[in-house]
């Protein structure tokens, strides 16, 4: 009897605590979406085509990291894995200013047309931002909402690690 005198008490404190640490970092905080006009995208990059264990991945994550400068970094996943076995195809790259057409391999060009697009922004810590599935089905009933159709494509702009725009272009 004593002891749940003193474990119940001790439980309900530790919960306060996680249920605050979880709204510090933002956890309660909604995504949030809105439709805006957006220009073509002229990004400069790499393509990745194998799986998550890879190094390479991370190899090409650095070099683009290296070469992007002060630009978000813009990642573009065509086949997202179900596990770590699984097959990835992600783009990731950065908008360049000047499109140099003398590219070394494996460094490319990804055009991105856009006219307008459903922005998601993520504002909060890396830790408890929702998982890319919540947030592309976010976007998907807003475009049902208003009688909108996207194009399929989803472009992360990483901003920061906290800070994170999911762009959605939207069909014409």
């Amino acid at each position: 009897m004593v002891k749940g005198k003193i474990i119940l008490p001790f439980i309900g404190a530790s919960l306060l605590i996680l249920i605050s640490i979880y709204f510090y970092l933002g956890g309660f905080k909604p995504i949030d979406l809105k439709l805006t006009n957006c220009s073509n995208l002229n990004l400069v990059g790499v393509n990745y085509l194998g799986i998550p264990q890879d190094d390479t991945i991370g190899d090409y994550f650095r070099e683009v990291e290296a070469a992007r400068k002060n630009n978000p970094l813009h990642t573009i996943y065509y086949i997202e894995p179900e596990g770590k076995r699984d097959s990835l195809h992600v783009f990731i790259g950065y908008e360049s200013e000047v499109l140099d057409e003398n590219l070394s391999s494996p460094w490319t060009h990804q055009s991105v047309e856009c006219h307008q697009a459903i922005v998601a922004t993520l504002e909060m810590s890396r830790f408890v931002m929702p998982k890319p599935d919540k947030t592309k089905k976010a976007i998907q009933e807003f475009a049902k909402a208003k009688g909108l159709t996207l194009k399929g494509i989803f472009i992360d702009k990483i901003i920061t690690s906290n800070y994170v725009e999911v762009w959605a272009p939207v069909g014409s």
